[in-house]
């Protein structure tokens, strides 16, 4: 998996100049490059062609929504999975990593069900990508935090999405298929993986 960890505060757009940002958007998609034979490998095997992907994530910490059109339909566009990136970014450690091509679908996957059965466009993010210092952190503050978390490895995120019931929201995640779904009521989020599938709840 392809990772690129950056200090998140050069990817606050609104506060950079021109030469930081042009700096940052060259450097990042220089090393998003590097990985681009292996998501159009990915591409040609997981998508019809000619269908474009759009996810609009909501983060629920920075407070910013971001909308990213991630594939043009034939191929994955690294400028749009960058905009997933820093919706699922490490806001505690202030750190980005290349969230994985499988979770980014497994996103789509729940917002193509819940955009045509009840018309919502828009996924909450709780927590996603981690840094081991923050899954630390966390397991020393927070029950149920696992020590070798998908968090960490980018393919992991906590969701909810306005207007749905937590519970059908479970049930669609389940649904797919793809991964681990674990169901947190107390703290309204779901969890969602690419880990082997399985299920839990706590709280």
């Amino acid at each position: 998996m392809k990772k690129i960890i950056v200090d998140s505060s050069e990817c606050d757009e609104p506060t950079l100049d021109n030469s930081r940002r042009d700096f940052l958007r060259n450097s990042v998609l220089a090393t998003a490059g590097l990985g681009l034979a292996s998501t159009d490998a990915f591409a040609s095997t997981h998508h019809k062609r000619g269908v474009k992907k759009t996810l609009i994530l909501h983060s629920t910490h920075l407070k910013r929504t971001f909308k990213a059109n991630y594939f043009d339909g034939h191929r994955y566009n690294i400028t749009g999975l960058f905009q997933i990136d820093k919706a699922m970014m490490d806001y505690r450690a202030w750190q980005i990593a290349r969230i994985d091509l499988k979770l980014v679908e497994l996103l789509h996957e729940i917002n193509h069900y819940v955009r045509r059965k009840h018309g919502v466009e828009r996924i909450d993010v709780l927590s996603g990508y981690r840094s081991p210092a923050t899954n630390r952190y966390l397991r020393i503050h927070t029950a149920g935090v696992a020590k070798h978390s998908y968090h960490m490895k980018a393919q992991a995120v906590d969701i909810h999405i306005p207007g749905i019931r937590l519970r059908t929201l479970r049930h669609i995640a389940r649904g797919i298929g793809m991964g681990g779904v674990g169901y947190y009521p107390r703290s309204n989020f779901v969890h969602v993986d690419v880990g082997p599938v399985r299920t839990w709840r706590r709280g």
